[in-house]
């Protein structure tokens, strides 16, 4: 259900797409397009800081076979070093066409082989070539030991940040843009570059960094991103969850597919790469490089949008990375001679550039402590914004107009009979066009076709609600003393939710979840919103069939839900919350955060934190323990020592 309900709006979105396309004529509404999709670009990554002082310096060099490379250090942002490789020719002849290199999703970053033999085969080619570190990978690590066991892995631990990011309002593709920007002030710094010949390149992540360059600094004369470009409708059809910089915010509510990253950079030369057996959908990558061509044509300018695709899976092949330097020297106006010959990778720990190969003994600042910095000083936003908690909260959840009493379907064959122990029923809440949350009832006898009256507890769940009712025996004594319970399952949650991605595991860090989530994201929506909303609904309804009170009940995720619910609704329900989170803020002062990002809401530290919600309940809340960043129990007084047996 939730899935294709996000199908369908996608699909919408890029038929309307698709329709203004085919509606351009001339030079003129190329341009305008091309400005159009500029300015969405912009508003999507934010406003970037102020260019600081990068204090480059070069650690060290080796000569290899044609070329060396140099060591580099830079600040992207003061105190937050980038720890980079920088490849030249043997011998430097004049200004060199310069290549800024983009890692993709490698553990060691600069140091996987794929992306060493580009960087040398375009130094043996003529080309200097700079090589960053993204952000969590080689020398720029995001998680220590020290934080706690186990270490998220590389795309999940991405997603760890860049949830945390979103309580700020910001987007960790935009400081993953600004890191390469950064890198390209760099590269174009070196005396051997030659500003008017400058390209960019890289594969999946790094195909990704390509686009959002591509789209972001005019500098760029050329770019060649690989494995990325296909279609924000293809991921989400083949349940492709994207890394949370891929996902910019508000870019399908602008109307605008990846294959707008490049048109922003219309009509620069760009051959877009893929892979045939790749599972960013090749078919949509074609058409992707298709609508970039007709741009490019609408503009005068044919021959310069281009597409290749390897025969293998999904990689930066030497098919690839041939096809890429053959462009390269095509638009550099160098003999094309795309062979790789003499690449040799070398051995990755001799291309560290920081002491121990690790950014924070060079000096640097982790982005743990810069995210908490930004939620201590968030509150200051917060003393500006709206003096009505609600409206804040509304804004935040970008919450849909109400009105009326929602239909909703008597399940008369699911949930259980009179005869359960216990007995339950189950009703479907139509609470959207084609979205239903189901609402389980538990406790005393009803008639089934009715949902229960009089004074009711409703229960939002950690993950499944009516399962939980079943097996936590915290919540099963909330209805052992005749009071009856519903268990509401707001849109993706419990019954609901979706069987995609590979895993049935509602906090599977990289799955449905989180797909549905940056979704909401990308159509300026909040998936919290939506299942507050769905719990309003839920309200209503039963208030309409002859609910007198209604307690909120929440646990884990579900009190988030259900605080924020008692809050907006209007009859000011009694909320009870048996696992909570104590605010926005704690998420931001660990390095490791596993709350999805179904549960934060975009922007929030910016206009509310939840110690307000919960002091606005006032006498209506009752609150048992609280969770930690890890969403475990958290430790109250000192911690205990252990000591070995013979200490």
């Amino acid at each position: 259900m939730v899935h294709e309900a996000y199908v369908d709006r996608v699909r919408a979105v890029m038929e309307g797409r698709r329709e203004r396309l085919l509606s351009l004529r001339g030079a003129g509404d190329a341009r305008r397009y091309v400005k159009d999709v500029r300015s969405a670009i912009r508003a999507s990554f934010g406003t970037f800081p102020a260019r600081t002082p990068l204090r480059a310096r070069v650690t060290g060099r080796i000569d290899g076979k044609g070329f060396c490379v140099e060591k580099v250090l830079f600040e992207s942002r003061p105190g937050f070093v980038v720890s980079a490789n920088l490849y030249l020719p043997a011998r430097v002849d004049g200004p060199l066409p310069a290549v800024l290199g983009l890692c993709g999703h490698s553990d060691d970053g600069k140091e996987y082989p794929p992306y060493q033999s580009f960087c040398q085969a375009l130094a043996l080619k003529g080309f200097l070539a700079l090589m960053p570190d993204p952000i969590g990978q080689g020398e720029r690590r995001l998680f220590y030991p020290s934080d706690g066991r186990p270490l998220p892995r590389l795309c999940p631990g991405h997603n760890i940040v860049g949830n945390q990011m979103s309580l700020l309002g910001e987007f960790f593709g935009s400081w993953r843009a600004w890191d390469a920007v950064r890198s390209l002030d760099y590269l174009l710094s070196r005396p051997e570059a030659d500003r008017g010949r400058v390209g960019v390149t890289g594969n999946s992540g790094g195909g990704t960094l390509t686009s959002y360059v591509m789209a972001l600094d005019p500098r760029v004369t050329m770019a060649a991103p690989g494995c990325f470009i296909c279609s924000y409708l293809a991921n989400l059809e083949n349940e492709v969850p994207s890394d949370t910089e891929q996902n910019p915010p508000g870019i399908l509510k602008a109307g605008l597919d990846q294959a707008d990253l490049l048109i922003a950079g219309a009509p620069r030369p760009t051959l877009l790469l893929s892979q045939y057996d790749d599972f960013f959908d090749t078919r949509y990558a074609r058409a992707a490089a298709g609508d970039v061509d007709r741009i490019h044509r609408l503009l005068g300018s044919r021959g310069t949008a281009r597409f290749f695709a390897g025969p293998g899976g999904h990689g930066f092949s030497r098919e690839n990375r041939e096809a890429m330097v053959g462009f390269f020297q095509e638009f550099a106006g160098l003999p094309v001679d795309p062979e790789e010959r003499g690449v040799e990778p070398l051995d990755g720990r001799t291309l560290r550039a920081a002491p121990g190969g690790d950014v924070a003994r060079a000096g640097s600042v982790r982005l743990a402590e810069l995210l908490a910095e930004a939620a201590r000083t968030a509150p200051a936003d917060r003393r500006t914004a709206r003096p009505d908690l609600g409206a804040r909260v509304r804004r935040a959840l970008r919450m849909p107009r109400i009105s009326g009493v929602p239909h909703h379907r008597n399940l008369l064959n699911y949930g259980g009979t009179e005869d359960a122990s216990p007995r339950r029923f189950q009703y479907a809440v139509e609470t959207a066009p084609g979205i239903q949350c189901i609402l389980t009832t538990f406790g005393p006898k009803h008639p089934r076709m009715h949902p229960p009256t009089g004074r009711i507890g409703l229960y939002v769940g950690n993950a499944d609600g009516a399962a939980e009712a079943l097996s936590d025996p915290a919540v099963r004594r909330l209805f052992a003393g005749g009071r009856p319970l519903v268990a509401v399952d707001p849109r993706g949650m419990g019954q609901s939710m979706p069987c995609t991605c590979g895993s049935r595991r509602f906090f599977e860090p990289y799955g449905a979840d989180f797909l549905y989530a940056s979704t909401a994201e990308m159509l300026s929506e909040s998936i919290l919103g939506l299942r507050v909303y769905d719990v309003l609904r839920s309200m209503d309804l039963l208030h309409s069939q002859g609910a007198d009170e209604i307690e909120l009940i929440g646990k884990g995720m579900g009190s988030v839900i259900a605080a924020l619910a008692a809050l907006l609704h209007p009859t000011k329900p009694r909320v009870t919350l048996l696992d909570h989170l104590p605010s926005f803020r704690t998420l931001l002062e660990s390095p490791i955060m596993l709350w999805p990002l179904s549960a934060l809401p975009r922007g929030a530290l910016r206009s509310f934190d939840l110690p307000e919600v919960y002091a606005a309940l006032g006498s209506r809340l009752r609150k048992g323990p609280s969770l930690d960043a890890r969403m475990k129990p958290r430790r109250r007084g000192p911690a205990k020592t252990r000591h070995a047996k013979g200490h």
